[in-house]
């Protein structure tokens, strides 16, 4: 009888709740947890020690109702932001870029500005080095003919010297520049054969 009368309730608990659950439950939950020892455990809050490792959350009649995965180590972690920003970086790739073609087109007109640039420098080059050997023959003409060149002269070559050395060094970041473009082009080139599969 009193086995009979047990049963009875255990059935009317699980069917309130259940019940409950359904329409309008009364927001109890009890929290599953592994602790230290590996043993599992069932309580109404999860000590903060045991957060990491991850839980679930159940409601009193032992539906699941939400798992928190356990957090991540430093590698764990690590691997994942990698791969959320491989797939953000994909999802960049493939908005910007229609095709194979439109990288091509974008990687020309890139390099273009970069080659107008460098045939810009180099025209000033050419102009400085012009303005140097007329400067470096004029004194030579003053000196030959017995003169001293005056220190504006000496100043003025000095001056154009260091514009020129100015203009390789620029010269020489556009050259690097163009070299990483055409580098980013050809990784976005392959990543997009990877990704569409071609």
């Amino acid at each position: 009888m009193k086995t009979a009368l047990a049963l009875a309730l255990a059935g009317a608990f699980l069917t309130m709740d259940v019940g409950a659950a359904g329409s309008g439950w009364d927001g109890k939950k009890l929290y599953r947890y592994t602790n230290e020892h590996g043993v599992q455990v069932l309580d109404d809050l999860v000590p903060p020690r045991y957060v990491a490792g991850g839980y679930e959350v159940l409601t009193p009649s032992g539906r699941l109702l939400e798992v928190v995965e356990p957090e991540l180590t430093g590698k764990e972690l690590a691997e994942k932001q990698r791969r959320e920003a491989r797939l953000a970086a994909d999802l960049q790739l493939l908005k910007r870029y229609n095709s194979l073609a439109d990288i091509e087109s974008a990687r020309k007109r890139k390099l273009a500005i970069v080659q107008q640039d460098m045939a810009i420098l180099r025209s000033n080059m050419a102009s400085l080095n012009r303005q140097i050997e007329s400067e470096e023959s004029s004194a030579a003409r003053t000196q030959r003919n017995g003169g001293s060149v005056s220190t504006e002269q000496l100043a003025r070559i000095e001056n154009l010297r260091k514009e020129v050395d100015v203009v390789n060094q620029r010269l020489a970041l556009r050259k690097k520049e163009a070299v990483a473009i055409n580098s980013e082009f050809d990784q976005a080139t392959s990543r997009y054969q990877e990704i569409a599969g071609k």
